[in-house]
C-alpha cells in the first residue's frame, strides 16, 4: 500500500531538492515500513531489504536536485525501489558465486569474510555510480579499469584521441570518488534516523 499523499510528499521532495535534511528524514520515515515489507516479500532477507532501501534513499539524496520536477513522489520512489529489487534478484546468484570464489583465494584469517564483504559492497557501489555516468565515460572507465586496456588501446577502439580518453577517465574517476564519499555521508545520515521498527 502506498503511503497517503496527505503528508504532502511532493512538498517534501521540493524541500529535499534544496538540501533540507529534515524533509529527507520525513520522507524516510514516511516510506520505510511499506518499502521494507515490499522488499522482504521478494528477497526473504531483512538485511538485504534494509540495504536496498538504503540504496534507494542514497540515490534520492545524491540526485536530490531533480526531485523538484517529480510530480508523483510515491510512484517515483517505488519505481526506483523495484528497479533495485530487480537488479538484486538478477545478480544474486552470480554474486554468491563470486563471493565463494573470492573466499577460496583469501588467506585464512578471522576477518576474511569481512574483507570479502567490504570488497563486494564497494564493487556494488561503483556499479551504481557507473550507472549514473554519461555513456562515453562509463565505457572508458570499464575498458580501462575492468578490462585493463591502455589509454592508447581505448582511443583506438573508440576512434577518439588519447586526450579525450584521459578526460573521460578523469571525470569518471572523480565522479565515482565523490559518489563513494557521498554514499558514506548519507549512510551515516540514515544511521542517525530512527531504526527499522517493523515488528
Amino acid at each position: 500500500m502506498v503511503p497517503s499523499h496527505l503528508h504532502n510528499d511532493k512538498a517534501l521532495f521540493k524541500q529535499i531538492s534544496a538540501g533540507d535534511e529534515k524533509a529527507f528524514r520525513a520522507i524516510f520515515d514516511l516510506y520505510k515500513v511499506e518499502m521494507f515489507r515490499a522488499v522482504i516479500r521478494l528477497t526473504k532477507s531483512q538485511v538485504i531489504a534494509e540495504e536496498i532501501i538504503q540504496e534507494v534513499f542514497i540515490g534520492l539524496w545524491i540526485s536530490r536536485q531533480h526531485l523538484i520536477k517529480v510530480e508523483e513522489p510515491a510512484s517515483y520512489i517505488y519505481r526506483i525501489l523495484f528497479n533495485r529489487i530487480g537488479s538484486y534478484l538478477k545478480k544474486e546468484a552470480n554474486q554468491q558465486r563470486i563471493i565463494k570464489a573470492a573466499m577460496q583465494h583469501t588467506p585464512s584469517s578471522s576477518d576474511a569474510t569481512e574483507q570479502v564483504v567490504d570488497v563486494n559492497e564497494t564493487e556494488q557501489l561503483i556499479e551504481l555510480a557507473l550507472g549514473q555516468l554519461p555513456p562515453q565515460q562509463k565505457i572508458v572507465y570499464k575498458l580501462s579499469r575492468q578490462q585493463g586496456l591502455s589509454n592508447d588501446e581505448i582511443a583506438s577502439r573508440l576512434h577518439v584521441s588519447q586526450h579525450t580518453v584521459k578526460s573521460h577517465l578523469s571525470k569518471a574517476i572523480g565522479y565515482i570518488r565523490t559518489y563513494l564519499e557521498t554514499t558514506a555521508t548519507v549512510a551515516v545520515l540514515l544511521a542517525t534516523l530512527s531504526n527499522f521498527i517493523l515488528y
